[in-house]
């Protein structure tokens, strides 16, 4: 379980390394994990 909150950590940092406009366009990904690594780096970056 570790291991996966890790990754998580490091995939949700990397996706937060992009611009705004970035992380919208990644929320039409047909990939579940993306657009929600997108929504949660979109909310941080926009403070809602």
């Amino acid at each position: 379980m570790a291991e996966d909150s890790k990754g998580f950590t490091q995939a949700r940092e990397a996706m937060g390394r992009h611009t705004i406009p970035e992380l919208i366009d990644l929320l039409e990904s047909d990939d579940v994990r993306t657009r929600f690594l997108a929504e949660m780096c979109l909310r941080d970056a926009t403070s809602t």
